[in-house]
Formats: structure tokens, sequence, C-alpha cells
């Protein structure tokens, strides 16, 4: 018989990789180092580039994809509601202690230094005296003293000083937004990425589960070709408060710890991590760490000690995946840091204990039969058992594969699907590689000798090895669950 085609090799790492575009990578050469380096996802971010460079960028991460039949999944994460400052003089404004200053309403209102504007016109109408605002990611705090009887601006005082400039971000922690969660550039945007089939699409600034709600309307008003998994980023404390509900609307999770740290105390930033991933866990739902991973590999080849552990520590608490932002959007060593991110992971995965806390599946979408649930736990503990070298799963809509994950296996799985958007989607699924091919819908036996194949191509496995296999008994529809042992002739 023919070999099949064989994906090229790749170190088979279980926590997943999720790397931001930009400048730094978007030459294809560059993307395709990152994809053999060990990228699962791209995130294209669109708070920045238009849509023409998004449409490049996408293609050439679909050929290199298909060229080296390898999996790639693609978030597509919606500004949503960003606040930023308006115009300041070109040096900046550095705002002392006590200082006087006064929000306006509009842009032609501003008449001296002393008045601010920003890009959301409601922040006037929804702060009250007694309210923070935070400049400059958080590094310059103004207190809300008074609100003008005109509805026009507000006062404020400086309580920690700082340099401001023009388009620096605004936070305001625990202020109540009038503003929706999907603006009218976010619809633009989620039209284009429903129209070019993406795989996961990331809501910023999630405030309650209601916008969640609001998204996938959205998206199912379109009747999409493919229908995206939505990424709730949880960095307002306002998620923080409706995190239980969020987490039963939702398809996935980003702890998003930039404008998190902002909100909260940043003190309690690692805290809230550790809960957010521990609840995801609880609830089979993917959850993706994010911000600052490896900053300071953005000029350096090395990471901090510090940074290290950071990346570590998120895998031990469970986290499915681990994100790069400017790492790999603007600095100068994006392949670099994506192999540093999956050679510190792979040193921590062994200490990512399986969990054993009963999970909430109240979500049908994350839960396969009663029967695939059983088999999926009977596989993991055979593959123990008998030092079993690979778990392989037979998979249409990903579940069964979501199953298998959640079991925190130290065995690598092989879900092979013959669905593109399946294959590409559980590339969020930790420990989970996944594989196209059409070999699936014809037998066992012809799945098993491309499995096979595919392992000793890539050194995983050899003669003696004992594969794992869960599927069913009829490959071409509707059958009963089974799991087999199968050892390498």
């Amino acid at each position: 018989m023919t070999s099949p085609n064989v994906p090229h090799v790749r170190k088979l790492a279980k926590t997943r990789i999720v790397a931001t575009v930009g400048p730094a990578c978007e030459q294809t050469e560059t993307l395709q180092q990152l994809i053999l380096a060990g990228v699962d996802v791209f995130r294209l971010n669109f708070a920045h580039g238009n849509h023409e460079w998004l449409w490049q960028i996408l293609n050439s991460i679909r050929s290199i994809s298909q060229e080296l039949s390898i999996p790639v999944g693609v978030l597509g994460d919606l500004s949503g509601p960003k606040i930023r400052l308006g115009q300041l003089p070109e040096e900046g404004i550095h705002c002392q202690d006590g200082d006087q200053f006064q929000f306006v309403r509009h842009a032609d209102s501003v008449s001296n230094p002393r008045q601010l504007t920003c890009s959301y016109a409601s922040l006037i109408d929804d702060v009250d005296p007694g309210d923070r605002i935070l400049l400059a990611d958080g590094t310059v705090a103004m207190l809300v003293t008074q609100k003008a009887e005109d509805g026009q601006s507000v006062n404020c005082i400086v309580s920690e000083g700082g340099l401001i400039r023009s388009r620096q971000g605004v936070n305001l922690p625990g202020v109540r937004l009038s503003t929706p969660s999907v603006t009218e550039k976010d619809e633009a945007d989620l039209a284009w990425a429903l129209q070019n089939e993406l795989d996961f699409i990331g809501l910023s600034f999630v405030r309650s589960a209601a916008d969640i709600d609001h998204l996938r309307s959205l998206i199912n008003a379109s009747s999409p070709t493919v229908n995206p998994l939505i990424v709730a980023k949880i960095e307002k404390t306002e998620a923080i408060d409706d995190l239980d509900a969020i987490l039963e609307s939702t398809d996935a999770v980003m702890v998003a710890r930039g404008d998190l740290g902002v909100e909260a105390e940043i003190s309690c930033v690692p805290i809230l991590q550790k809960d957010i991933i521990r609840r995801c866990n609880e609830r089979r739902i993917p959850v993706i760490t994010a911000t600052q991973m490896l900053d300071s590999m953005q000029t350096n080849d090395l990471p901090t000690r510090a940074e290290a552990s950071d990346v570590a520590n998120a895998v031990i608490d469970g986290t499915d995946a681990v994100m790069l932002s400017g790492e790999t959007a603007i600095g100068d060593h994006p392949v670099v840091c994506v192999k540093m991110m999956e050679k510190i992971s792979i040193e921590a995965e062994p200490l990512a204990a399986r969990t054993e806390t009963p999970e909430k599946l109240s979500h049908q979408s994350r839960r396969a039969t009663p029967i695939t649930e059983a088999v999926a736990i009977g596989a993991v503990t055979v593959a123990h058992e008998l030092n079993a070298d690979l778990i392989v799963v037979a998979s249409e809509s990903g579940r069964t594969a979501l199953a298998l994950s959640r079991q925190r296996s130290n065995v690598p799985i092989l879900a092979v699907t013959h669905r593109e958007d399946t294959a590409r989607r559980m590339c969020l699924y930790w420990g989970v590689h996944s594989l196209e091919s059409r070999l699936v819908r014809q037998s066992a036996d012809a799945l098993l000798q491309y499995v096979v194949h595919w392992g000793l191509e890539n050194n995983t496995l050899r003669s003696g090895n004992r594969v794992v296999v869960v599927g069913r008994t009829n490959w071409l529809g509707e059958g009963q669950d089974l799991m087999m042992v199968y050892e390498v002739p």
C-alpha cells in the first residue's frame, strides 16, 4: 500500500501556544518557522491592521498549514470598547499628585492642557464622584471630585502622578459602562472573521454573560459556514463578579492579565488567574493565560527567571494554552520566544496533576454521550496501566477529544478527523494533537495504518509500542463506542 502523506514533525508538547501576528512575524517564512517551532493558534488583533493586511496573513497561515499538513487555528480578537485618551501635546503631560484636571465631552472644548478628552464620550455620564480614572496602563490615577451641572465635564484630582500621552488607554475600574460590548468596528471585524471562517473569536472587556450571548446572537444571525468558538477575555472586575454565568455561556476563556491588572489590584492578579483556570478546568473550558509571559524577550534572547517561573506556574495551574503578544508581534526574536515557551511548558507539564474535582458540564457542547465519557476515562486509565505511547481518537465534532484532554494524561493524544474546522478547533485542547485525514471515515484498519505510519515517520512510535484507540464499531456512521489496544508490529 502507498504510504499516506505524513505531516511535518513537531514536539508533542501538551500545552498549546498562541502567538500574536504583527510586523515582526508577518513574512511567510517566519510564520512557517513559528508553526514548526510549536505555534498551535495564531491571534489576529483587530485593534491593529486593516482587513487587507489581515487577509494576507490569514492566507499565508492557511497555505503553510496545508503545505505542512499541520492544523493551525486562527483567533480573531475583537477590539471591544477600549477607551483611549484624546490628543495631547507631543511631549505629553506630567501629572503631579494633587493636580486638577477636567475631562470634557467634546474635542473642540479643549482649550488648555488641564482639559482632557477621550474616545468614549459617555465617560462623563458613567462616572460619579469618588470613582477612579486610570491612565497609561494604570500608572497614573485620578479621582473624580465633581460633575458639572451641564453634564459636559467632570473634575478630577491626581492621586498617583506620572506622564500621560496621546492615545494611551483609559480604565474605569468598578464603573459600569453604558457602551455595548460589541462596537460598530467590532461588528465589521466580526463579519470579516465569519466570512473568512476564523476558528475563534475573542470578545474583549466582557462584563457579563449577556455580552457573550449578544455576540453569539450576532454570529448565529450571519449563518456562517463555520461556527467559531467564542473566547471570553476576562479583564474587568465585573467579569469576575459574573464569572460562573460567563463560563456557562462561553466556549473558551482568556485570562487577559494586562487590563485585569489595571482594573483589579495587581497583587490579586495571580490569585484571580489560578481561580479562573481552576473554574475553567472544572467545566472543561479551554483557558488561555496571556500578557507579558516572556515580555523581556521582545529585546532579549532569554527570559528572566521570573518569566520562566510565570509560564511554568500557569502550566502547573492547568492552563490549556499560553499566549505571546508583543513577543511575537513586534519583538526581535519571535521564533526563539516560541521555542522557549514550548521548552518551559514541556518541563512543567509532568507537574500538571490530573484534576479530581467533579466536572460541572451543564453546557452540552462540552459533553459527549455518557458511554463515550466513560470510554474516554477508561482509555486514559488503560494507557497508564499499559505504559502506552499514544492515545488515538477518531473524532468528528471534537467532543471525545475534549473529554480525553480533560483527563490531563501524560500520554500524548492524537485526534484524527475528516473535518478541517474540527482539526483547527482542537488546536486549543490541552494534550491533543489533531490531524486531518479522510482515512478516519474508511475503517479502523485504515486509520491504524495511517497513525502507525505517522508515528514511525516522526519517531513517536516504534515496534512493540502500544496504542490505545477510541472510536466506534462502525467507522462509516453511527455505531457503538469502543476502545482497543494495538501493538505496533
